[in-house]
This record gives C-alpha cells, sequence and structure tokens, in this order.
C-alpha cells in the first residue's frame, strides 16, 4: 500500500506541475506576420510659415551662407517650408540645403529648389525632429541683396515606424474623433523621414491626435 501511494503521489505531482506550465511569449516576426502600429502623434500646432526662422537675412553678398541659429525646433517631427520675402526680385535661381535630425535623432539634409524672381513657398516632404543647419549656395541672391527668408513647418507629420505602401495607414483619429476622410499618407520601405501623415483635422495645439498603421519593420530605433 505504501508503494502504491507513493507512486500515486508522484503521478499526481506531475500531472499538477504539467498543468501550471506558462507558454513563454517572444516577440518575433515570422514572414507573413504583420504588426498594427498604434501612434500618439501629440498636439501639433498648426502649420506655421515662421516657426524656426523669422525673417531672416539670407546671403549678403554672392558667397556661401549657413545658418546655425533658429527662433524654434519643430514641435513634432514634421515637414519644413521656405518662403522668400523682402525683395524677392534680388532671389537667383538656387537650390537651399537643410539639415537636421529624423524621428530618431539620426542625420537628414533635404533640399528646396528656388527660381529667380521666387516669392512663394518651397514646401518640403521630409519630417524634420530639428533643424541643426540651413546652407544657401553662392549665388542665391545678387542685386542689392535684400531678400530675407522665413523657414516654418508644415501639415505633415512624422511616423515613428516605416510603411511599405501608403495603402498601410488604416485610420487615425483626432481630439478622440474617427477622422471619416482619410489622412494624405506618404510611405517610404526604408527612410523613417519619409513617412507622413496629413490629417484632415484640425491641428491648433491643443486636438490631440492618434494614427493607426502597419509597419515594415525596415526601421528601428
Amino acid at each position: 500500500m505504501r508503494l502504491l501511494s507513493v507512486f500515486l503521489t508522484m503521478i499526481f505531482m506531475t500531472v499538477a506541475a504539467e498543468a501550471y506550465v506558462v507558454p513563454i511569449q517572444r516577440d518575433l516576426k515570422p514572414a507573413s506576420q504583420a504588426m498594427l502600429e498604434k501612434q500618439n502623434f501629440g498636439t501639433p500646432i498648426a502649420a506655421t510659415t515662421n516657426r524656426v526662422l523669422t525673417t531672416n537675412a539670407g546671403p549678403t553678398s554672392a558667397a556661401v551662407l549657413s545658418i546655425t541659429s533658429f527662433t524654434a525646433q519643430p514641435d513634432v517631427p514634421r515637414n519644413l517650408t521656405i518662403t522668400p520675402t523682402g525683395t524677392t526680385g534680388d532671389v537667383e535661381a538656387c537650390v537651399i540645403t537643410v539639415t537636421g535630425t529624423n524621428y530618431f535623432g539620426r542625420s537628414i539634409s533635404e533640399t528646396f529648389t528656388f527660381l529667380a524672381d521666387a516669392s512663394t513657398a518651397t514646401v518640403g516632404n521630409k519630417a524634420f525632429k530639428t533643424v541643426t543647419n540651413i546652407a544657401f549656395p553662392a549665388d542665391c541672391e545678387s542685386g542689392g541683396f535684400a531678400a530675407t527668408w522665413i523657414v516654418g513647418v508644415g501639415e505633415k507629420i512624422g511616423l515613428k515606424r516605416c510603411m511599405s505602401v501608403a495603402g498601410d495607414w488604416t485610420w487615425s483619429t483626432a481630439a478622440g474623433a474617427y477622422e471619416t476622410t482619410r489622412a494624405t499618407i506618404a510611405a517610404s520601405a526604408s527612410a523613417i523621414e519619409s513617412n507622413t501623415a496629413d490629417f484632415n483635422g484640425t491641428m491648433n495645439g491643443s486636438n490631440g491626435f492618434f494614427g493607426y498603421f502597419v509597419q515594415n519593420y525596415a526601421c528601428l530605433p
């Protein structure tokens, strides 16, 4: 009887131990798996033409010019705009290069092309977290060198991960309400700064925005 009792006890303990095995879960991505991301975009301000640089003198001669001091940085990673002001008849055809950082803090740059006598904004496409340098090439102005320049933020807000195609965006909310009109999306499979969303809700510094999309696992911090 004693042997039978020991035997039954061993069986019971074995069954009990197996019943409480906790499976280990790993965050892996099989080839067929897709991951729906939720991103809090914060409360972006409205697009502002002079957020980053307010009425700054451009080149005062035919020499190159680099600007490294700014009025403010983008409130969230977003695209930039550059607008010639002042005596725009002094603007010559040129390409201005902006350098800064992307969502992950890595260095990026973007070029902004202007025609002679330009007086309207050139709108960028990359999402800048910060701006560190604005470089004017030689001969970007002429005559009295009296053009001025303002640099602002646009409506394209940066994503935290890459999408393979724009169609991988699913939906968004603005101020807690579902956006019935889909955001305008730009996607890049490998460059985080080229994944942006232009929401239809009002960006005013108080409305919160959330977005939901399928990332491609190609862009990680």
